[in-house]
């Protein structure tokens, strides 16, 4: 006898947007949101750190609230972060509403889409081989199994149950395709840069020293990772004496400059990107069609988040 017990799993629709530091991501992304009534959720490795917000570039608290942002502040600076700790802060944020992902950090969209080898994924259906998935997935919808391009993986297999149990058919996307296909914005390189330039200036003149001098006020010398971070490093050392302000300006500029480079060339050979050029002439509504076009393409991600 076939055992029917109902699973306790849950499926988040996500929708996807990347770019280089400083390609307009935010901006496009909240014309997104106001306009399909979507929850945000940050990919950003640095915007997961709290007091850290002129540095990063993260939105206003106004935005965060506005658009009830997940992925934001979710640890104080100086503490041990991971992409695993970050997905799994993810499962207790995001619930049944249609989400959008936006941020550069390539290994957060690579994580929610293929998840990591060293996490432990917690999930009913674990003890489970293939076949018994397989058979699951037939007893809901008999032709699904064709849109599954690897049959043979239970980690596929379990998700497309969950998407299926929560009432959805799955993405055709799925059939005979390896990976998942994200709009990436795409800004000529010397535009690009004078954006990055102008961002940096932009963060000292409005308060990055003040806010890294009370980063070292209320937590000490940081290290690691916060205190390396583009912006900050530079904001200490002209606190210290080591840098004047447009030395520190220059010297932000720089370090984008060739962190944006890494981000191109991280979605370029990494994932299946979709390049959606936007320049200073290029019209929002015009970014926002071909976004969605992607979107009406690939339907959802479907994100299955732990059992509760």
């Amino acid at each position: 006898m076939t055992d029917k017990r109902k699973i306790t799993a849950s499926v988040t629709s996500l929708y996807f947007l990347s770019g280089p530091t400083a390609s307009g991501k935010t901006e496009l992304a909240h014309a997104l949101a106001a306009r399909s009534g979507y929850r945000l959720c940050s990919a950003d490795s640095m915007m997961v750190y709290r007091h850290m917000n002129i540095g990063t570039a993260k939105p206003t608290s106004d935005e965060i609230a506005q658009y009830d942002y997940a992925g934001l502040n979710g640890v104080e600076p100086g503490a041990q972060y991971s992409t695993g700790a970050w997905i799994k802060d993810l499962r207790q944020q995001l619930d049944d509403r249609p989400t959008l992902v936006v941020g550069g950090t390539g290994l957060y969209f690579r994580a929610l889409i293929h998840g990591l080898p060293e996490e432990d994924e917690p999930t009913t259906l674990t003890e489970e081989n293939p076949a018994i998935l397989r058979e699951k997935i037939r007893e809901i919808d008999p032709e699904a199994l064709q849109n599954i391009a690897d049959p043979e993986n239970p980690r596929r297999l379990e998700r497309a149950l969950a998407w299926l149990q929560a009432g959805k058919p799955l993405p055709k996307h799925w059939q005979n395709q390896s990976d998942f296909p994200i709009p990436v914005l795409s800004v000529p390189v010397p535009e690009l840069n004078q954006r990055i330039h102008d961002r940096a200036a932009d963060m000292f003149a409005h308060g990055l020293l003040d806010e890294a001098r009370a980063l070292r006020a209320r937590f000490g010398q940081l290290t690691g990772t916060c205190a390396q971070a583009i912006g900050y490093k530079e904001a200490f050392a002209v606190l210290d004496g080591d840098l004047n302000v447009t030395e520190a300006v220059e010297a932000v500029a720089q370090r984008t400059r060739r962190y944006a480079k890494r981000q191109r060339t991280w979605f370029r050979n990494q994932m299946d990107a979709r390049w959606v050029t936007r320049t200073n002439g290029t019209p929002l509504e015009d970014a926002i069609r071909e976004v969605e076009k992607i979107w009406k393409h690939t339907g959802p991600f479907p994100f299955h988040r732990s059992p509760s």
